[in-house]
Order: structure tokens, then C-alpha cells, then sequence
């Protein structure tokens, strides 16, 4: 069996990804979502809201993610929405013990 190529460039590009996730969580809120624009306003007025308007937002927010979510999904590639329908197992890229 041939032995596959080793795509630096890719690996480096998915591992910076994965490095922004975890240091800036709430990005991955933003990833494949075609109301990103608007759930970062409601962020930003979330910060300055009264009290009792932060829960109302936070629903707004709620429902800006999960109809962007599909949005996005529907304008995807059919092989991005054929993986995302039969699943497959990722295995993350990781750089500990490289040198």
C-alpha cells in the first residue's frame, strides 16, 4: 500500500486552528455559520445590555447560531454535508512529541 504524502502546509494550518479554538473558545461559535456577523453584535450588546434584557439576548444569540449553523451547512459542498450525515472518525493533529 502506498504510503500517503505528508501535507506540511495543511497539517501547520489545521493545527493553528485548532490552537485558536482552544485559547479563544468562543470563536468556534463564529466557524460555519452564516450569522456570524450578527451573533458578534449580540455579543457586544450583551456586554452593555440592562439585566433584564441579557437573557432575551442570549436566546436571540441562541437562535442566530443554530439557524447560521444550518444555513451554512445547506450551502455547503455535498461531500462536506455526505461526511456530516454518515460521520467519520477525525484524528486531531497534534504536535507534541515533534521536533
Amino acid at each position: 500500500m502506498p504510503k500517503r504524502s505528508f501535507d506540511l502546509e495543511t497539517y501547520y494550518r489545521h493545527t493553528m486552528s485548532q490552537e485558536l479554538a482552544r485559547k479563544e473558545s468562543r470563536l468556534s461559535q463564529y466557524a460555519c455559520n452564516s450569522y456570524a456577523q450578527q451573533i458578534a453584535m449580540l455579543e457586544i450588546l450583551q456586554k452593555f445590555a440592562d439585566p433584564e434584557d441579557e437573557e432575551d439576548l442570549q436566546i436571540l444569540k441562541e437562535i442566530l447560531i443554530e439557524v447560521g449553523s444550518a444555513l451554512w451547512i445547506m450551502q455547503a459542498s455535498e461531500l462536506t454535508n455526505l461526511g456530516l450525515r454518515l460521520g467519520s472518525p477525525i484524528k486531531e493533529a497534534s504536535l507534541k512529541g515533534r521536533k
